[in-house]
């Protein structure tokens, strides 16, 4: 092998490890996920506190979106008072999923316009043989950097679908 060619080796690998890097999926790329949460956070036997209605996907491309709307509760009965945002990060892991809103709105519309999207919630599910939901928050959006699902000390009365 004369030494011209010799000299090339290094730099021809470098090429074919840049080739086979570039089809390999980057580490980034998420995994499509959907959750979709209809029911009541109950704090003991038929004292219900909140009712989450929350839909929302992920894409392989790690784009997420979704609504979020919460209505708080006596008892059974719903109260005229709602918190509302788009869900911005969902994360499945079995038959447990979380997501993270940012408080966008309520209704009545007592959020400032400077305070819109500054705080966030995170709701955590579990399926099981009693349905289970956790709430962390709200908290400042920046705290949350990811949406892994947490504790989920209280009884979910309702419909979880996790994919």
């Amino acid at each position: 092998m004369n030494k011209r060619a010799f000299r090339l080796l290094p730099a021809a690998g470098l090429a074919a490890a840049a080739v086979v890097a570039a089809t390999v999926a980057p580490a980034n790329a998420a995994e499509p996920a959907s959750l979709s949460i209809d029911g009541d956070l109950e704090i003991a036997p038929g004292v219900h506190l909140l009712h989450i209605d929350a839909h929302g996907s992920t894409t392989k491309d790690g784009k997420t979106s979704g609504t979020y709307t919460a209505t708080l509760m006596n008892g059974r009965s719903k109260v005229p008072f709602q918190i509302k945002g788009p869900v911005t990060c969902i994360d499945t892991r079995g038959d447990s999923a979380a997501l993270v809103y940012p408080i966008s709105a309520t209704a009545p519309n007592l959020v400032p316009a400077p305070l819109k999207d500054v705080l966030a919630v995170q709701i955590s599910v579990r399926k099981a043989s009693t349905d289970r939901v956790g709430v962390m928050g709200p908290a400042p959006t920046s705290s949350f950097t990811g949406c892994a699902p947490a504790a989920t000390p209280f009884r979910f009365d309702g419909d979880i679908a996790i994919t």
